[in-house]
């Protein structure tokens, strides 16, 4: 993206009006227009009040410009929100994904995703949904036992992960641009919670729903089959159950990486809990609060993307980009870049080989 697009898309990540813009630059709102438009370039003194506003390095803000982001329609995983919060998280996918394909161009190391064989899948019911999870752990060799790193198995499939911040009423979304198969998730999220989501928006990368079935609950059985299968469930809570430990859960929780909640939907979804018993327990939960945030999230963190950065790492190891730039491909600081155990270190950034 251009000087302009950089700008605008900053903005809308910060929420800024161009007023508010313009007020902190000391110029018209009318300027500020005229940069994202790229009708007027913006002079030294400007550039540096931008960078330093838009918290963004100047270089950044000067990144040569490739192609227009336009991505295609986005299924999130969130409730209601507002429209400002729709666009910055749009600017935000498009600023790190613009930054994902360079980094991509640059090492010369694309990666798009191979829709798996006997994939889209269309489903009609919620047990088709979970015979397609099943279908994908089968083609993808998972077997049955639990997935360590979701996050790194989508990313080995060739599917771009990013982390993006400041929106509360949203978890995660899927979209697509030129081929890419891209999920975005909030930061911070718990591990399950994270998980889930991952998985959600995986269904909508590989299902096509039909009829009147809701899409966003067939994605949600998706999500949970595809995180412990059939087998798995009835094998650790077996056919029928009248009660659980709330300690049973836990540990299942970790084990698997999905919530206690999920579990509990899980256990209804195969019959080995009715519904009348189900809804009774997460009246319980939501008497506890666990509706909002289950015991143990504080513990388990999230699951971190990795190709993005280890793709920079590498190409900076080889040579084939400077500390400025893989500072900037990463968005952050060189001091920051070259940090070894939080102090930095810039001679240990990369270790050449004689």
């Amino acid at each position: 993206m251009g000087l302009g697009e950089s700008i605008k898309l900053r903005r809308q990540i910060l929420q800024l009006s161009l007023r508010d813009l313009a007020e902190q630059i000391g110029v018209s709102h009318t300027t500020v227009d005229k940069y994202e438009k790229n009708k007027l370039v913006p002079d030294s003194q400007s550039l540096i009040k931008l960078s330093k506003i838009l918290q963004i390095p100047i270089a950044s803000l000067l990144r040569p410009e490739n192609q227009q982001i336009q991505l295609n329609q986005m299924a999130f995983r969130t409730r209601k929100m507002l429209k400002r919060d729709e666009k910055q998280i749009n600017a935000e996918t498009k600023e790190w994904l613009e930054r994902f394909l360079q980094v991509e161009k640059l090492t010369g190391r694309p990666r798009v995703f191979d829709m798996p064989e006997g994939f889209p899948k269309t489903v009609a019911s919620f047990e088709e949904a979970e015979e397609a999870a099943r279908d994908i752990r089968t083609v993808w060799d998972l077997g049955t036992d639990p997935i360590e790193n979701l996050t790194y198995l989508l990313e080995d499939k060739g599917i771009k992960i990013g982390i993006i911040s400041g929106i509360t009423q949203f978890d995660a979304l899927f979209t697509e641009y030129a081929g890419h198969r891209v999920i975005v998730v909030k930061e911070n999220l718990p591990r399950a919670r994270q998980r889930f989501s991952l998985a959600h928006e995986l269904g909508h990368c590989l299902l096509e729903v039909e009829g009147d079935l809701d899409e966003e609950k067939a994605m949600h059985r998706f999500a949970g089959a595809f995180l412990v299968p059939r087998e798995k469930v009835l094998f650790e809570l077996e056919e029928t159950r009248h009660k659980f430990s709330i300690k049973e859960l836990l540990i299942l929780k970790e084990k698997y990486g999905l919530s206690m909640g999920a579990w509990l939907h899980r256990a209804m979804d195969l019959g080995i809990i009715t519904p009348e018993n189900y809804l009774g327990i997460r009246k319980f939960f939501m008497k506890k609060g666990w509706n909002r945030k289950e015991p143990g999230d504080d513990i388990a963190k999230g699951e971190c993307p990795a190709m993005m950065e280890a793709m920079v790492l590498r190409a900076h190891a080889e040579g084939i980009i400077s500390t400025s730039k893989a500072a900037e491909l990463l968005n952050q600081s060189i001091s920051t870049f070259c940090s070894i155990d939080g102090e930095s270190d810039i001679e240990c950034s990369a270790i050449l080989c004689t």
